[in-house]
């Protein structure tokens, strides 16, 4: 298995998961540790999480993960900045998200769109508060390998690139099953590990059936396996530099 590596590497792949799966997270923390792997935990409604569910959140920040923002109800940014203004969506759907996790001692540094909903004048918005955002690009195009194109920053542009764009890896919702062919996530992953910088993805629940959108364990492991077979580390979003 790849090792983690003490500073950040040149290359990664950026694996993180949405909304508050916490159990299914914490069940799935030894698979994570098996392939060296830190990945990033959006969470929404902190003001929501009972005490075994924070527990278990600090529990995997103590192992190394990183917490971030999610919203408060999982609002789209675009549709409520247009219902309500851009005051409206910090004071009513960020700031008490942010908020919340701090006081559970949570930094909050990096913020995903729920349903990669934004456009230019949210990231703005957004990134007065946040050092780094997550969007991401339709289910539907994962299968298409020029998605690596879009997917994969390039090491140079890093630092620079606060917005970065992620595919969802998600096997199903329900009974909807989204289908096995991930071959633009998969060359997306190749072109990171062979010139360097980062590839994004992002699941939500962690199981083999949930009525919510759910990667199955199987799938995680696959993924994986195929960075670490790769030599391409699993990291944080606040290991970025």
């Amino acid at each position: 298995m790849t090792e983690r590596p003490d500073r950040p590497a040149d290359r990664a792949l950026l694996l993180t998961f949405d909304d508050r799966h916490v159990r299914a997270w914490a069940a799935a923390a030894p698979l994570f540790t098996s392939y060296g792997a830190r990945v990033t935990f959006f969470v929404c409604e902190p003001d929501r999480l009972d005490r075994d569910e924070v527990r278990l959140l600090r529990r995997l920040a103590d192992d190394g993960h990183t917490i971030g923002c999610h919203g408060l109800r999982h609002e789209r940014a675009p549709e409520f900045v247009a219902a309500h203004g851009a005051g409206a969506y910090l004071d009513r759907e960020v700031v008490p998200a942010l908020d919340g996790l701090r006081r559970l001692g949570f930094p909050a540094r990096a913020f995903a769109y729920p349903c990669s909903a934004r456009d230019q004048n949210t990231d703005r918005l957004l990134l007065t508060l946040f050092e780094r955002l997550r969007g991401g690009v339709p289910v539907g195009r994962r299968a298409d390998p020029s998605l690596a194109a879009e997917l994969h920053v390039p090491a140079r542009e890093l630092a620079d690139r606060r917005v970065l764009l992620g595919c969802s890896v998600d096997s199903g919702r329900g009974t909807l099953a989204y289908g096995d062919d991930l071959g633009g996530v998969e060359a997306a992953l190749r072109r990171t590990a062979e010139h360097g910088g980062v590839t994004t993805l992002y699941a939500h629940c962690v199981a083999d059936a949930h009525e919510a959108n759910h990667v199955t364990p199987a799938r995680l492991e696959k993924l994986l396996a195929a960075a670490d077979g790769m030599s391409l580390p699993c990291v944080g979003f606040d290991e970025l530099p």
